[in-house]
């Protein structure tokens, strides 16, 4: 009995034909359990209910998705397990370049046409591959890093691993990222660009750098990636993220609607393009796009209480209170108490402005904490602008503060910049700014202790 028949397989195709015709093939090599998707929604319908064990999909769904786009949705949900094998099918020739540009990649892709034979040589190796990684995935899962850079170590140094010796770079430059080391991230993507140019690789370096708040050399970086590779499209969103941070907010607003027009379906694009267009005082644009993203991302759990705040924040900076106020007052009780902090912030902040009745005992009831917890920079940028209305000097101040003695200081200048004067507080601004730079000369001319 082949292996394969203890296997489930999904094609996932636009077009009938081309479905039969895999499943034929995959029947061919002893599959039993084949099961279809006609559609992007279809796939994800079905991936979720019933992970399968080998998914063939090809790489144009209709409709303006792509089975990359599929990918990388599956991945950032974690709806597809490491050890399920992900193959691109694709007409395209050209595909390897596409391929080898991407972060998120499939398991293997296969031109079309192909034999039977074609399809069990490129199973049997991402199979052999799998199993190779698999105690490693077990300890990703769990998050137990350094389990999973132990392992990494071991294969790195075993005959076995050599077929596989970039795939451990990069997994262990992975692993360095999210467990925090972002340092040794960096040095880990250095170590494989000195072998090869993998534009992953230098994406990789950028966003280490990003993490340690090296904005500039980030930029260089990740330049030279946009430069190389157009169809990278997560690259021009990491350059995006980082000239926000520099608090270049048109650029990043300019970069993110181009990428966004060629990828029309990716919402997840669509939040960073909102998000950039808001600091860029784009409130227009930034509406629409939160509109868009609340009514369309079909994803189940996808649209999140954060994702009606950010409408509401562009509703209220369109000065549209009536919104504003169904944005927010639509958000269930239930939702509410599961809010943390910065969010329950957020919402009291935006009701005081767009419904002060229902929103001030709110927003006075959060008052202490607003002045003593540490908040992300969108919470404090929300708080500043409520107080700032309601007349609560103190309050605005504290976040302004705040907000300037931050990491994220650049990208929120401007935001806190445009409400002072809007309340005619420019030069209370000004004063606030003087503060906090005298404070960190200060700070920066403070004699070290010796050793």
């Amino acid at each position: 009995m082949s292996e394969y028949a203890k296997k489930r397989f999904l094609v996932i195709d636009d077009q009938p034909q081309a479905r039969d015709a895999l499943r034929t093939i995959a029947q061919t090599i002893g599959a039993f359990a084949v099961e279809f998707a006609t559609n992007y929604q279809d796939a994800i319908y079905r991936i979720r209910n019933n992970v399968p064990d080998i998914i063939l999909c090809d790489y144009v769904l209709g409709e303006g998705r792509s089975g990359q786009q599929l990918l990388e949705e599956l991945r950032r949900f974690n709806l597809l397990a490491d050890e399920s094998i992900f193959m691109m099918v694709t007409g395209e020739q050209s595909y390897e370049q596409v391929v080898s540009a991407v972060e998120l990649v499939p398991d293997d892709y296969i031109i079309k046409p192909f034999s039977p034979d074609k399809l069990v040589l490129r199973l049997d190796r991402i199979m052999a591959k799998k199993e190779f990684f698999k105690e490693y995935y077990q300890e990703k899962r769990k998050k137990e890093y350094a389990a999973a850079l132990a392992i990494l170590e071991a294969q790195r140094n075993s005959e076995a691993g050599r077929p596989y010796r970039f795939e451990i770079l990069r997994q262990r430059a992975e692993v360095l990222l999210n467990s925090g080391d972002s340092e040794g991230a960096e040095q880990a993507y250095r170590g494989i660009l000195e072998n090869y140019e993998f534009p992953w690789a230098r994406a990789g370096v950028a966003r280490s750098l990003h993490r340690q708040n090296k904005l500039s050399e980030a930029r260089s970086e990740i330049d030279r990636v946009v430069a190389s590779t157009p169809h990278f499209f997560d690259a021009a969103d990491l350059k995006a993220n980082i000239c926000m941070a520099q608090g270049e907010h048109a650029e990043a607003q300019q970069i993110l609607d181009d990428v966004a027009k060629k990828t029309p379906r990716n919402y997840q694009r669509k939040r960073l393009l909102a998000e950039a267009a808001t600091l860029n005082g784009d409130t227009e644009t930034a509406c629409a796009i939160m509109a868009d993203v609340v009514a369309n991302d079909t994803m189940p759990g996808a649209v999140t209480p954060e994702d009606r705040l950010a409408l509401a924040r562009s509703q209220v900076d369109a000065n549209d209170l009536i919104s504003a106020e169904k944005t927010l007052v639509g958000l269930k009780e239930s939702e509410m108490q599961n809010l943390d902090l910065d969010a329950q912030a957020s919402y009291a902040a935006l009701l005081a402005i767009s419904s002060p009745g229902r929103g001030k005992p709110r927003f006075a009831g959060l008052r202490p904490a607003m002045m003593s917890a540490q908040l992300a920079t969108n919470s404090r940028l929300d708080i500043l602008r409520s107080a700032l209305a309601l007349g609560d000097h103190e309050l605005a101040d504290h976040q302004a503060k705040a907000l300037l003695e931050g990491e994220e200081a650049k990208r929120s200048f401007g935001a806190m910049r445009k409400q002072y004067a809007l309340h005619g507080r420019e030069q209370d601004f000004r004063n606030i700014q003087k503060r906090v730079a005298l404070k960190r000369i200060h700070h920066d001319e403070a004699p070290k202790p010796s050793a």
